[in-house]
């Protein structure tokens, strides 16, 4: 056999055995997934927070759910409740005040989309009323109200979940999966940022709100909250808690001190959550995972918000916005998998990557870890497919894939990195800020 007939055999090999992989994995994956019911059996959840997140992404993904129904919607705000309620339906009864809400609303679980400071005093209250809890990441303002709401779940004996929806997101199972399996060698390093361009305000709606009840003293508090330290933990807690929940997860670890510097530099308006942050997180074996979110700024070659993971192998790089997708690069003395050279390929600031395709062809699917939750990559959205897990739980007892112990593991860097910003210095984490 000549050496053009020998690539052409070998190549075929790979490209069949491919192929049969896949085949073997979609048929593992149909046969445990989980039997579909004629009828899906009817869930009936609440909603406390119905603006732009509860409303435009936890509501509308939730009914998608075959059963899946909203009765009830809570708002402090006349107009997210009006317009929760048209999401909802005519079955839906509207409450202002959460306790109010907690004491007669007929719910089989909460979905708390709140002003981050009010998340863990809802949650208590709720896991005191007997509810099951979802709750928005980031878990908590602060390391203590995180270990409260643990505290009130176990007490209550339910079932709380956060937020943290990359942890649903096929292409990121994926690369877990990947890096797993050595393709880029040790990790030695991570670089991450989410960068926008915009003052990050809501246009604030005419009318007359109550807004001095709930403890804000301004209208711009109310209704951007996010921008003031009282409430918000800034682009860390909005942001950067999702990347760091990453990284946790990949590297099954989390960070042991933290560094940084952050500044109001940009926009003076009145805010009191720095427009920059720049943050050096210290994973154990010597990882660092350098991070920055800046407001002023947006543009590089992956896309506003990416995750670096540099390994001595190679270098793989996931990005969710604006679009999804994972690019491999490969170190110049590394061999790279055989499969590589037929793989897709692009070409990114003159250097060759092969690129990270989760997408599954008809009738396979990608197992979500810790659950018996199988999804075609690009048929449901990261926020579904959470919502769908969390479901699951409280029909069977599991405990949620993104639990309380997983949202502290994931609030406690982000809240930490703030205060290392503020004094400009290196924290150091014990063990015990993760813990209940």
């Amino acid at each position: 056999m000549g050496l053009l007939e020998d690539r052409l055999s070998r190549r075929d090999f790979l490209v069949s055995s491919a192929a049969a992989l896949a085949a073997s994995l979609a048929a593992r994956a149909e046969a445990q997934a989980p039997a579909v019911a004629a009828k899906a059996d009817p869930f009936r959840f609440g909603i406390i927070g119905s603006g732009g997140q509860g409303r435009g992404a936890l509501m509308n993904a939730a009914l998608r759910i075959p059963g899946v129904s909203f009765t009830a919607v809570c708002d402090i705000r006349d107009d997210n409740r009006t317009e929760g309620l048209k999401v909802a339906g005519a079955q839906a009864k509207g409450f202002v005040d959460y306790r109010d809400f907690l004491d007669k609303a007929e719910v089989d679980a909460v979905i708390i989309a709140t002003p981050l400071s009010t998340h863990s005093q809802i949650a208590i209250a709720a896991f005191d009323a007997g509810k099951h809890v979802f709750c928005e990441k980031t878990m908590a303002r602060s390391i203590d109200e995180c270990k409260a709401m643990l505290r009130a779940q176990k007490r209550a004996g339910k079932l709380l979940q956060i937020g943290h929806h990359l942890r649903y997101s096929p292409l990121y199972a994926h690369a877990k999966n990947f890096i797993a399996s050595g393709v880029i060698g040790r990790i030695v390093n991570v670089k991450a940022q989410w960068n926008r361009h915009g003052d990050w305000r809501r246009p604030e709606p005419k009318g007359a709100f109550d807004f001095g009840k709930w403890g804000y003293s301004t209208p711009s508090q109310l209704f951007n909250w996010r921008l003031y330290q009282q409430f918000s933990g800034g682009l860390m807690t909005e942001l950067a808690s999702h990347q760091t929940d990453v990284m946790n997860w990949v590297l099954n670890a989390t960070p042991t001190a933290i560094t940084g510097v952050g500044g109001l530099d940009y926009y003076k308006d009145g805010r009191t959550v720095y427009d920059n942050v720049h943050v050096v997180y210290e994973y154990p074996d010597g990882i660092k995972f350098s991070y920055e979110s800046l407001t002023a700024n947006q543009q590089s070659p992956y896309g506003e918000a990416y995750e670096m993971i540099q390994g001595d192998k190679g270098t793989l790089v996931l990005s969710n916005v604006p679009k999804s997708r994972g690019l491999l690069f490969m170190e110049p003395k590394a061999q790279g998998p055989e499969w590589a050279q037929f793989a897709g390929k692009t070409e990114v600031n003159g250097q060759t990557a092969v690129t990270l395709d989760a997408a599954r062809s008809p009738g396979q699917s990608v197992r979500i870890p810790g659950q018996d939750v199988f999804v075609a990559e690009g048929a449901k959205s990261t926020y579904q497919l959470e919502l769908e897990d969390f479901i699951q739980c409280v029909r069977t007892g599991k405990q949620p894939f993104c639990n309380g112990e997983v949202g502290i593991r994931s609030a406690t860097p982000a809240l930490v990195a703030l205060e290392a910003m503020q004094k400009q210095t290196r924290i150091a984490i014990p063990s015990d800020f993760y813990e209940a």
